[in-house]
């Protein structure tokens, strides 16, 4: 279980998490899994590429936003329409393997079922592997991102994020 949700880390208006120039986005639907409170730009640069954008923030989002993209995912899933999914900067703030373990199975679920791309990236604090509280509601792994592959079951570093391929 989740001890913190680490929502009042969701702090950039306005500049495009750096997952978004490294990935390779390819499917017509674009997940971003732990997206955060702000979302206009990343919708702007997603639509820029032609693609739908799909939010998803438990902690941020409207319900509403969220059970949406969750019956579009799902329905790209049973239809076996390619959707890449974006996870930047969510796993590092989340003190539960647990929880880790879910989300990763989830992605991993979803890239499975469509054909479509993962790309997780993580802020690496001091790197020394020792969690800790960072706000009244807020955690930090301290986690290199190699030490996230064992959350996957197959997946591989490549321009400084976690690539877990479908294959469909």
């Amino acid at each position: 279980m989740q001890n913190f949700t680490s929502a009042r880390t969701s702090v950039n208006r306005s500049r495009l998490p750096a997952v978004y120039r490294k990935a390779n986005l390819t499917a017509p639907l674009v997940m971003d899994y732990g997206c955060g409170k702000y979302i206009d730009h990343i919708r702007d640069h997603v639509h820029s590429l032609h693609k739908a954008y799909l939010p998803y923030d438990p902690f941020n989002q409207p319900k509403e936003e969220n059970a949406s993209t969750v019956t579009l995912v799902c329905n790209a899933m049973y239809l076996h329409v390619p959707v890449d999914v974006v996870c930047s900067n969510v796993l590092n703030v989340i003190d539960s393997d647990g929880e880790v373990s879910r989300i990763c199975h989830y992605l991993e679920e979803i890239t499975s079922a469509t054909g479509g791309t993962a790309f997780v990236t993580v802020y690496e604090g001091d790197r020394s592997c020792v969690g800790r509280q960072t706000g009244k509601d807020s955690f930090q792994r301290n986690a290199p991102l190699s030490d996230y592959l064992r959350f996957f079951h197959s997946a591989r570093i490549h321009n400084g994020m976690i690539i877990v391929k479908g294959e469909n």
